[in-house]
Formats: structure tokens, C-alpha cells, sequence
């Protein structure tokens, strides 16, 4: 396909170094140093122009599969569009948006581009959670309501697979010692193993309480370390669910300035981190679930490690930048996808929607799923290599040992760690 992107940023790069594997790129910005790095580095054409300026035309092609904009200013984001679709034959489009103003705004009624707000994403994530606080993570897919969530598995009363699996429930594999393990029905699961179940959501609440007896079964007080704007959006998208929120910011400004957007029953309080009386004085210590939303992951870790210390039980940290990743999932931390890796694979993912295989991501995405739906009766011989495969028929689930007939409208669902998706594809 031919992509244009425009923006050189960190999502901008990651995109242009993800899809020229298999795709045409080009790449806008005005920055020259951002487009040095990726001349060093990838094989993609970059334009060295402000978008606005009239004369980027003569350099681009007359038809784009993807025109995909996401500078650092929404406005641009938006105006570039608008530009460029007068201009050149565009098929899709998809626009990041940081202001969440434009939720309501009528933009989205006069342009047909994807919209993706990177924290509306977070934030709805972390709510998730929070419906479901036994959770470490929880994935959708297409095509069906079942999900794939990871749970921590802490003073089991269950472990045994085979006593677990349902038709509507099936148990993928486990994390155990920094290794992913694909699990059959004859063995077992071990304490501080983080569990990867697929299947009802309903029926996985029921499990979780078994796989995991010491995180609380409601959430009742939350708080939130950052009053940036992640911390405002999340605190905004939590406080319908009737949650006592507090925030923790040391900046005055940034508190003083959570307090005026805020409602007044979310209270902000302002001090470090770093002061344990405070803390201790403030009932921190008491919360069910501790966010930190900070854009640094530096920052992140040494307050969750706080946050454990002076004992909240389940601690939800932001993860910006996928290095690390695998830290923060030693330390035990339920880690979410921040702004910009959200919006990253939100993109890849949709993009990939498009060759009728839907691709997701785990386990900090070196973990591969490929879903792809049957439309005709098809033999299926499971892959060679290490991978599991499972057919969702009608909300019943069969996982693939041998040869399998798949009949019309079946889902195979292939989760591996190669990333190859030749087998999948050849279905």
C-alpha cells in the first residue's frame, strides 16, 4: 500500500519504521533533524515541507491508500486533511487528537478519517480495569465479545487447567518467570503466574476470583499520582462510576489548575510523593487502586514502587515507552499502553484490518494474535510452529491439536510469538 504520514515525531517514527517493512511510506515534517533520523535509519521517502505550504503537492503522489496525521498540533492534524483531500485521491485517513473538545464537536460529523483520541484511549483502559479490578489487562477483538485478559494468579485456590476450561473459557497459556508457556488442559498453574484466559468476560469474572483471592472484588478508592493531562482525563472518565478519586500532584500550578477543571469531590491534594506522613495522613495507603499517569516512565516506576511500599494492593501504571516494558511487568505492575503507544498500535491495527486479518498485540507486544473469520468450510492443520490455535464457533471454543473442519463464519484465532502470519493468511 502507499502511506503517507505526516508528523516525525515518536509515533510518526515507530509508524514509518512498522509499516515500510511491508508498505510504500512517505513522511512529512519541517523538522529536518527528525527526518536525518530517519533517513540513518529507514527505508522511507521524507518530504522536508510545512504541510500548508501550497508547493507540497508537487511532491507527493496523486493517490494515497492511507494519509495518516499525527503532529503534535491538532489543529494541523485537522487542516492538513482537509488540504490534501481537495488535492489528491486519499481512500483512508485517520487523525490523532490529544483535545478531547473535539468528542463533541462537529468534526466528527464532517470528515469520514478515523479519529483517535490517545487519552480517551488510556483513560478508558484504566476504566476497564476498574470494572474488573482482578484484571491485569483486558484485549478485544473483532467479530466477537469474548476478550483476552490477564490475570495475576495470587494464592490460588484453583490450578488446575482442565477444571477451569468451559466451552466459553479457555486458558491460552501463563507468563512464569519472564517466559511465556502455552498451557493444555493437563497442567497446572502456579502461584505469581500472570494467566491468559480468552472467552465470556462473565465467565472469566467467575474464574478470577479463584486465580486471584487478594485484589479487592470492588473498587471503592482510587488514587491518581499526576494531575497532567492523562491524570485530569482519567480522574474525568472515572467519575461516573461512583469511586472515591483523589489526586496526588506536587506541581502547585498543576494542582491549582486540576481543582478549577475538576468537580469538587475529587480532591487534589498537593505534595510529593516522597512524603510518607503525607501520605499516611491523606489515607493514600487506603486506596483499592493507585494510577500513575505520569509522561515519564522513570517517574512512573518509583511511584508505584511507593504506592506498593505503603500497601495499595493493586497499582495500574502508564507505559510510554515500550523499553520498559518488561520492568515494569517484574515488578508485578498492571501496565497500560500510554498515549502514544496506544495511538501506535490503535493505527497498525487498523491498517491491518484491511487484508481480513485483524492483528493484536501481548505481552508488551512480543506477543502476536491473528484473527481471521472463515468464510467458506476449511481444513485447518495447526502450524508447525510454537503457537496455539483455537476456533470460536458460535460462542464455543475448540482448541486446535489435529486436523480441523472450520465451518462458514468460524473464527481461528492464532496467538505465537514469531509474528509470522503466512500460515494464517493461507487459510
Amino acid at each position: 500500500m502507499e502511506i503517507l504520514i505526516l508528523g516525525a515525531g515518536k509515533v510518526g517514527y515507530f509508524l514509518s519504521k512498522s509499516l515500510s517493512k511491508n508498505h510504500n511510506v512517505t513522511i512529512i515534517d519541517k523538522n529536518e533533524k527528525a527526518l536525518e533520523k530517519i533517513n540513518e535509519n529507514l527505508d522511507v521517502l521524507t518530504i522536508k515541507k510545512d504541510i500548508r505550504d501550497p508547493d507540497v503537492i508537487c511532491f507527493l503522489n496523486s493517490e494515497y491508500d492511507y494519509f495518516i496525521s499525527v503532529t503534535n498540533i491538532d489543529e494541523i492534524n485537522v487542516i492538513a486533511y482537509f488540504l490534501l483531500a481537495n488535492k489528491i485521491n486519499i481512500k483512508h485517513s485517520i487523525i490523532r487528537l490529544s483535545n478531547t473538545f473535539y468528542i463533541d464537536s462537529s468534526l466528527t460529523t464532517i470528515t469520514s478519517s478515523k479519529l483517535i483520541f490517545p487519552y480517551i484511549l488510556c483513560a478508558s483502559n484504566i476504566a476497564s480495569l476498574m470494572n474488573f479490578p482482578k484484571a491485569n489487562n483486558i484485549k478485544n477483538f473483532p467479530f466477537t465479545d469474548f476478550k483476552l485478559v490477564s490475570i495475576r494468579a495470587q494464592n490460588p485456590k484453583i490450578t488446575d487447567i482442565k477444571s477451569i476450561e468451559k466451552e466459553n473459557l479457555t486458558v491460552i497459556g501463563v507468563e512464569r518467570n519472564e517466559e511465556f508457556i502455552f498451557l493444555n488442559s493437563k497442567e497446572k498453574i502456579q502461584n505469581d503466574d500472570l494467566v491468559y484466559m480468552f472467552g465470556d468476560l462473565k465467565e472469566i469474572k467467575k474464574t478470577a476470583s479463584f486465580i486471584n483471592t487478594i485484589t479487592p472484588e470492588k473498587i471503592e478508592k482510587v488514587t491518581i499520582f499526576s494531575a497532567d493531562i492523562l491524570g485530569i482525563t482519567i480522574v474525568k472518565t472515572l467519575y461516573d462510576m461512583n469511586i472515591n478519586i483523589k489526586v496526588v500532584e506536587k506541581d502547585e500550578e498543576k494542582a491549582k489548575k486540576a481543582a478549577d477543571m475538576l468537580p469538587d469531590e475529587i480532591e487534589i491534594l498537593n505534595f510529593g510523593y516522597d512524603d510518607d506522613e503525607l501520605l499516611y495522613a491523606n489515607g493514600i495507603h487506603l486506596s483499592d487502586v493507585a494510577v500513575t499517569a505520569y509522561p515519564h516512565d522513570e517517574e512512573n516506576i518509583i511511584k508505584s514502587l511507593k504506592a506498593q511500599k505503603i500497601g495499595i494492593k493493586k497499582v495500574i501504571t502508564i507505559n510510554n515507552n515500550l523499553s520498559y516494558h518488561s520492568i515494569m511487568h517484574s515488578l508485578k505492575l498492571s501496565t497500560i499502553r500510554g498515549p502514544k503507544i496506544a495511538t501506535f498500535y490503535e493505527i497498525l491495527e487498523d491498517i491491518d484490518s484491511q487484508f481480513l486479518i485483524y492483528e493484536r498485540f501481548f505481552l508488551g507486544s512480543k506477543g502476536k494474535i491473528f484473527i481471521k473469520k472463515i468464510f467458506k468450510p476449511t481444513k485447518i492443520i495447526p502450524p508447525k510452529e510454537y503457537a496455539k490455535i483455537i476456533i470460536l464457533s458460535k460462542n464455543k471454543i475448540c482448541v486446535v491439536k489435529d486436523k480441523f473442519e472450520a465451518n462458514e463464519n468460524d473464527l481461528v484465532i492464532e496467538f505465537n510469538f514469531s509474528g509470522n502470519r503466512k500460515w494464517i493468511e493461507n487459510l
